[in-house]
């Protein structure tokens, strides 16, 4: 299987979501207190949930054609980096689902910083590819805050069930670290797991 351009950045937030994971496991944290804690661990699902939506209807735009056709319609009509964004705030969810702010930090900046690089990439290649149709649109498209007024979903288009399947996996892939990251809070919580060293 050929490796995508973006393969580099997927497996880097991977493995820093992996670690996430262990971190909420075997660390003990200053941790958002009472119902603050509460209200944290229900906007990350919340957030997470949002995001992996998001993510499942925004493939079905792009994925299959993004090498070569310039997408304008559904949520790429409203901002031009709808994943990204999608992504920035699956990461806020579990940041704020570890009920951390260091980990919420290093979550949200993590993210950031490899999508910033990514968009640059992504606009300069889409004006090489498409001229100046992917100029326009840049400049009439916001990157990542959406332009609501602007979203528009065709009235059919073909969609190509293995892009529907990875696009579900996708999704699924946040729904499941969110839930290893609610088992391992719970878990230490109750003395299962005990913590081998406390996070600043």
């Amino acid at each position: 299987m050929n490796n995508s351009r973006s393969t580099p950045r997927v497996r880097l937030m991977a493995l820093a979501v992996v670690a996430c994971i262990i971190l909420v496991a075997v660390t003990e944290r200053p941790t958002f207190s009472g119902f603050v804690s509460g209200m944290a661990g229900f906007l990350g699902f919340v957030l997470v949930a949002i995001a992996a939506l998001g993510r499942l209807w925004t493939s079905l735009f792009i994925a299959g054609r993004k090498d070569t056709t310039l997408v304008l319609s559904g949520p790429y009509a409203a901002c031009r980096h709808p994943l990204y964004l999608l992504s920035l705030i699956g990461m806020l969810g579990l940041g704020l689902a570890t009920r951390s702010v260091v980990l919420l930090v290093a979550l949200v900046s993590i993210a950031a910083l490899l999508h910033v690089g990514a968009m640059r990439v992504e606009d300069a290649l889409l004006e090489r590819t498409h001229g100046d149709a992917a100029r326009r649109y840049r400049a009439q498209v916001p990157a990542l805050v959406p332009a609501w007024s602007r979203y528009a979903v065709p009235a059919w288009m073909e969609i190509q069930p293995r892009v529907v399947w990875k696009a579900v996996l996708d999704a699924g892939s946040l729904l499941l670290a969110l839930a290893l990251v609610q088992a391992a809070h719970v878990l230490q919580h109750a003395g299962a797991i005990a913590p081998w060293w406390r996070l600043p």
